[in-house]
């Protein structure tokens, strides 16, 4: 028992118990009474035999008279609110204290009608039934009451503290009794001492209105508080005087008794949990536990309502007894237990709209059906009529409207392939993880989204988050509040994220494999050059030795090693770099009798240059300095550096031959240093003044 204690526990042992002893107590009472061995139906207001234990009666056989009293449909009836006026509900309780009288005697004839229209005489005995002769659907009854108020209780136990706990425990024993009460009614062997029906009938109707009150009482405590707890006592202020003016007959009719009332507490429960909506606006955790246990509030009392009370307000034959129609509280009894745990709300969101698409189906037929039967109609035609026109016009109208609330959010993998790809091949670790980021966003639309603080993935606080786990160098996300807020995450949704997250992982491993094979392949041909045209030109150099061609052969071996530094696979720091093209220009200006004045900041930001990155700028200063040095014969060449976490500009100007830079011709160099900076992002401005040309390259460092 990890989920609560031992006392919690023996508690809920002792009511258990404690409400099978009632149970015991019920059926020992039904037991008692004098049963004639046959069980008996109203069919086409008639009184018909369903049953004979002793086969004396056909099944089929019209019961006329019970000892000398003429048998009606009516005295076979479970609910006396049924009845037009008092009068004939006393009437009622009067036929039922005369026929128990004769079934207490030794010995009861009976007048039944076969289908020859002959009318026959048989005398049988009445005796106590065994456990076994009881109905299927008294146990049934039992069953359902005795489960749903054990869950009641449980959730009590769970929760002692929670109102929407306590307000649910008061469902419990009502219901109990009240589903007790209707089964001894229901079992009656064909009539029950008026005292007793008259005990019975009154708890039971008592039971329904304080069922219905704690009912409202639920909705108005649960998920938010809308009234302080001492109003909820208005309530019974309300329905308690209500009923007791059904029991002393001063309202119109039965009518307006316990049907009335339940039917208004079921409009003021409805309107309540619009309530509820509303104030759960900003917290999915309540909405979702809201839709979920009022949907099976409202699923299970509209289904006894229109399976057993409906029908007789329009007098039509009930669709369901009473007795199995009870069985729907139990529906409602585990959605209230799963909405107040908050059990997997995450899960439930998709259910409570299939749940509810398929009710208003139903609803529908059932109301469309009724309407055809009072316009006139026959049964059967009237229910195909209405099967027909929902299934051309309501199916349609559901599967439309799924797709805009339910599958509008499934996102396919088809779909996202080009955008994984475009993560996977981002050319820095912060663009993989901003391309991610604005993915994930995309598809859940969080208000909050962070790193993890742990690895793996899946659902987290109830609903309210959701872990995506990492992948490749990219961190595992905690996503909070899916929809903006409007929705939980679901299952479904932290196994498509997994999924993808686990996709996400073979492309980026895939772009390694890739990335180690140029590597590879670069390392190599760095040999090759390095070990093959490097020696080469080496020997080229020291045979060119104190000619004009050994400086372009040392340029070209310059050149060769750029190449082949560009190859490597190990960053160089910012300062190392304008280290070697500081040298580099140097050297190049004092062989040319130039002079050099560099510039830079002291305090260089901590950035590093990929390889590549470094050799396609040392090839575009040199190609400048190349350039100055060539064209203009300069005596001073200046180069200031500039530069932060964001951005590198480096500013090269010469005193040398000054042109006006539209007349430059575009010749490859040029060209070549336009487009290296291109492809770094970068760009290449050019002007001139009345003593120097200036040339400033620029390129982002992120």
């Amino acid at each position: 028992m990890n989920s609560f204690s031992r006392r919690p526990a023996y508690t809920l042992l002792l009511i258990a118990l404690c409400s099978l002893l009632l149970m015991g107590g019920a059926a020992r009472f039904a037991q008692q009474q004098p049963w004639p061995g046959i069980r008996l139906a109203a069919m086409a207001g008639k009184a018909r035999v369903v049953e004979d234990a002793a086969r004396q009666l056909p099944p089929g056989a019209e019961v006329r008279r019970i000892a000398g009293i003429e048998l009606l449909a009516s005295d076979l009836i479970d609910n006396t609110d049924t009845f037009p006026s008092y009068a004939d509900k006393q009437q009622f309780f009067e036929r039922q204290d005369a026929l128990a009288a004769a079934l207490r005697s030794d010995s009861v004839t009976l007048h039944w009608v076969a289908e020859d229209n002959r009318e026959q005489v048989t005398t049988i005995t009445p005796r106590p039934r065994t456990l076994a002769e009881l109905s299927t659907m008294f146990w049934f009854t039992l069953s359902v009451a005795y489960l749903c108020f054990i869950i009641s209780c449980w959730v009590f136990l769970m929760r002692p503290q929670d109102w929407g706990s306590r307000m649910f425990a008061l469902t419990g024993p009502p219901l109990l009794i009240g589903c007790l009460t209707s089964a001894l009614i229901s079992e009656r062997a064909l009539a029950l001492d008026a005292h007793w029906f008259g005990i019975l009938d009154k708890t039971n109707s008592l039971a329904g209105s304080l069922l219905g009150a704690s009912l409202v009482a639920l909705f108005l405590s649960y998920p938010r508080r809308l009234v302080a707890p001492g109003k909820l006592l208005w309530l019974l202020v309300l329905y308690v005087p209500w009923w007791l003016c059904d029991q002393l007959r001063l309202l119109p009719g039965p009518d307006w008794g316990v049907m009335a009332i339940i039917l208004s507490q079921l409009i003021v429960a409805f309107a309540c949990s619009v309530l509820q909506w509303w104030a759960t606006a900003e917290q999915p955790l309540e909405r979702a536990a809201l839709r979920w246990f009022a949907l099976s509030v409202l699923l299970g009392s509209c289904l006894f309502a229109f399976t057993n009370m409906m029908p007789r307000l329009f007098g039509m034959p009930e669709l369901m007894t009473q007795g199995y129609a009870i069985g729907f509280f139990l529906i409602m009894y585990v959605g209230i237990a799963l909405g107040l745990r908050r059990y997997r709300l995450f899960d439930m969101d998709e259910w409570s709209y299939r749940v509810l698409l398929w009710v208003v189906g139903a609803v529908s037929v059932i109301a469309l059906d009724g309407v055809l039967i009072l316009s006139g109609l026959a049964e059967a035609t009237s229910l195909g009529i209405s099967l027909l026109l929902i299934g051309w016009l309501y199916f349609p109208f559901r599967q439309w409207l799924w797709r805009r609330i339910v599958s509008k959010r499934k996102p396919n993998f088809e779909s996202l392939l080009p955008e994984l790809s475009a993560i996977a091949f981002s050319p820095t670790g912060n663009a993989q993880r901003e391309r991610w980021e604005a993915l994930l966003r995309h598809l859940y639309d969080p208000l909050e989204l962070r790193p993890g603080e742990t690895e793996g993935g899946g659902i987290r606080e109830e609903g309210l988050a959701m872990q995506v786990p990492g992948c490749g160098n990219l961190p595992s996300y905690l996503l909070r509040y899916a929809g903006h807020g409007a929705r939980l995450f679901s299952s479904r949704d932290a196994t498509f994220a997994a999924s993808l997250s686990h996709l996400l992982e073979q492309v980026l491993s895939g772009r390694s494999s890739y990335e180690q094979g140029v590597a590879q392949e670069r390392l190599r041909l760095g040999r090759d050059l390095h070990d093959n045209i490097g020696a080469r030109l080496l020997k080229l150099i020291h045979h060119l030795r104190g000619t004009p061609d050994a400086e372009i052969a040392r340029d070209a071996m310059k050149d060769l090693r750029t190449s082949i530094a560009a190859m490597d696979t190990q960053p160089v720091p910012l300062s190392n770099a304008l280290a070697d093209w500081r040298a580099e220009t140097g050297s190049r200006c004092e062989a040319a009798a130039c002079q050099l004045h560099w510039r830079q900041p002291e305090e260089l930001p901590a950035i590093q240059f990929a390889p590549r990155t470094k050799a396609m700028l040392e090839s575009v200063m040199r190609e400048i300095v190349t350039n100055a040095l060539k064209h203009a014969a300069p005596k001073l060449i200046e180069v200031e550096i500039a530069a932060d976490e964001h951005r590198l500009r480096a500013t090269v100007s010469n005193d040398g031959a000054i042109a006006d830079p539209l007349t430059w011709k575009n010749g490859y160099g040029l060209r070549n240093m336009r487009g290296r900076l291109e492809e770094l992002g970068g760009h290449l401005q050019i002007a001139a003044t009345a003593n120097k040309v200036q040339l400033i390259a620029e390129v982002p460092l992120t």
